[in-house]
Formats: C-alpha cells, structure tokens, sequence
C-alpha cells in the first residue's frame, strides 16, 4: 500500500514539473485558483482571480482570464491591472485585451493609464507597447501633475516618446486651475511647455474674463 501512495506522489510530481516546464516557453504564465484547458490545448481559461505573466515581465491580474494559443490573444475580466515592467505604466480597467503579436492593449469600460507625471482616463484605452502610444476614448481626460495642465475630450493620443498630447473634436484645457480653454483638435507639448489650436476658442480665466479668439496659442510659463 505505501509502495503504491509513494508511486502516485512521484507520478504527480512528474506531472507538476512537466507543466511547469511547459508554461515557462508559452507567451503567458498563468496562477490561477482554476484553470481550464480546451482544443487541444489551444484554449487556456483561469477563473476566480489570479495573474497572468507576460514573456517580458509584465503582469495581468484579473478575475478570468481566456487565452487563446492560435491567435495569441488574451482577453482579461473583472478589476483588470496591467503592469508594464518595461515602460513604469500601469492600466486598470474592467477589461483588457493583450494582442501579444502585435503588442497592442486594449481596455473597456472605467480605464485608467499612470505614468510618472500624468494620468489619462476614459472608458476604452489603446496603448501600443512598440511606438509607446495612448489613444483614449469616450470622456477623455489628460491629467499632467507636473504642469498642472488637465485636458478633456472624446478623443486623446498621447506619443509619450514625443511626450505629445492632441485632442480630436471638442476639447476644454484647464491650465493652473486659472484658465479654461474651448476648443476644439488642441495639441499640448509637454517638453515645450507649449498649447495651440488653430479652432476659434474661448478662454475664461479665473477673474470672470472671458475672450473670444479664433486660434490661440500659449506658452504655459507664461500669460497668454
């Protein structure tokens, strides 16, 4: 009977090391509290909150997770956290999907990206890992900490390389809490301190003046 216990115990330690030797080569390392595996190994689904690791160190946590194999898609749900170990970004939203072939994360419904100096919320996030791009959808909102610049509109990209922020429709700007900018398709230089549009404008400034322009463009050192 003991003979028979301890050749159960090696087969299922056998077993433990293979599929750990297995998940190390895959795209994604999943600890999950239930793992489920389908065609042929091609579908791999985790429930009840777990991590998945990506191949270059970055980190999903969720409530389920559906990755399937063939189109290396993973599909994340339920209080979602991305981790990007390479670029210091972290995003949460209620759902992402991670395209691992091409690099590119998207996000549904209550989504967040930090960055060091700014946040950016909306309901839907693009990010592309490679060209390090933002694009936010569907109430939009830039927030810079170190300018004290907030940007709100239906469409925002962000080249963080380029450290540029452009605006796509209507867009209101809050500078230093002191001026409020109507405009519409702004671009905002973060480098150059630097906010322009080539759309009529209006600019309230906190001492109740209000000025009609039909483009504008500012320095954000200083007055307009």
């Amino acid at each position: 009977m003991k003979n028979k216990i301890k050749k159960y115990l090696l087969i299922i330690f056998f077993g433990l090391l293979t599929l750990k030797a297995v998940n190390a080569n895959e795209p994604f390392v999943f600890n999950v509290t239930e793992i489920e595996i389908l065609e042929n190994g091609n579908q791999i689904n985790g429930y009840k909150s777990g991590t998945a690791i990506s191949e270059d160190g970055s980190t999903i946590t969720a409530k389920n997770f559906f990755y399937n194999k063939l189109t290396n898609i993973l599909e994340a749900i339920g209080n979602v956290k991305y981790v990007d170990a390479s670029n210091t970004t972290v995003i949460t939203s209620d759902k992402v999907i991670y395209f691992k072939n091409k690099e590119k994360v998207y996000t549904i419904g209550n989504s967040k990206a930090v960055n060091k100096n700014n946040t950016i919320t909306a309901y839907t996030l693009e990010y592309d890992k490679i060209n390090n791009i933002f694009i936010a959808k569907e109430d939009a909102v830039v927030e810079d900490f170190k300018k004290d610049t907030t940007i709100y509109a239906d469409k925002i990209t962000y080249l963080k390389n380029e450290e540029k922020v452009f605006t796509k429709g209507k867009t209101k700007a809050l500078i230093e809490k002191k001026y409020l900018f109507n405009s519409k398709n702004v671009t905002y230089l973060r480098n150059t301190e630097k906010l322009f549009s080539q759309e009529k404008t209006s600019v309230d400034d906190d001492n109740g003046n209000i000025y009609k322009l039909d483009n504008f463009f500012m320095i954000l050192v200083k007055n307009f």
